[in-house]
């Protein structure tokens, strides 16, 4: 093999490799953010739930919050009431979700580690848009929830696909079953990394706009200059 050919060979090696790094750094970034987000709704929600319960505040809390919170970060538009009853749901599903380690404490890899201890943790691994339909179809039921939240991890699923097994008997037939469970990053590929990665709520808990990612030398290139859409929309635009 001569020199040319071998240098040329090492080469595409090491831009396959510089690739994938990057790929696994990107979904890595993208679930400490995420993880720091839900961490935040989670809070949110157990003030939403405590004022509630303590005040007696009734339906038009969330209005009054949202109005409130919109008034001092008027770039974020995640302060909706309907996401903000979801913070509470959130909350009240899993209450004593707090003393869990945050993700850059205990994501690793290792296919050997069980899950006892990690329940609680894996609801800050999946995204927002997950949860809530999980938050739907599972009320009151933090076993089932917890259940889905652990097969969407192992199995990679998109939204489309957890909502579809989440109306099959898969619980009843798997929930009581003891398996080990693999901490580790999403599959590079796979439709769960797209979701962490393109998370519409992930942009606004930054505040990031279309406007502003084109801007910065930094975004630009992390996002590949391309902003993700649906139907042709902008994500950035379908934050409730």
């Amino acid at each position: 093999m001569s020199e040319l050919i071998k240098a040329d060979n090492e080469y595409k090696e090491w831009i396959s490799k510089i690739s994938t790094d990057f790929r696994k750094s990107q979904i890595r970034a993208s679930m400490k953010i995420n993880d720091e987000m839900l961490r935040f709704y989670w809070k949110l929600g157990k003030g939403i739930s405590s004022m509630s319960e303590q005040f007696g505040y009734g339906m038009g809390f969330y209005k009054t919050v949202s109005d409130d919170l919109k008034s001092i970060l008027p770039d974020v538009k995640s302060f909706s009431p309907t996401n903000l009853k979801y913070m509470r749901y959130f909350y009240e599903m899993y209450p004593d979700a707090a003393t869990c380690p945050q993700v850059e404490d205990k994501l690793i890899i290792d296919a050997n580690r069980p899950q006892v201890g990690d329940d609680l943790q894996i609801i800050f691994r999946i995204p927002w848009g997950h949860n809530k339909i999980i938050l739907d179809k599972c009320k009151g039921n933090s076993a089932k929830a917890l259940f889905y939240t652990r097969k969407t991890i192992e199995n990679n699923w998109s939204r489309d696909v957890l909502l579809n097994f989440l109306g099959t008997d898969l619980y009843e037939r798997q929930g009581k079953a003891i398996t080990n469970f693999s901490n580790t990053l999403p599959i590079e590929q796979s439709d769960l990394a797209q979701a962490i990665t393109k998370d519409p709520y992930n942009f606004d808990f930054l505040t990031l706009r279309e406007c502003s990612l084109r801007s910065s030398a930094v975004a630009v290139p992390f996002l590949n200059g391309r902003f993700p859409t649906q139907n042709g929309r902008s994500f950035f635009n379908q934050v409730t």
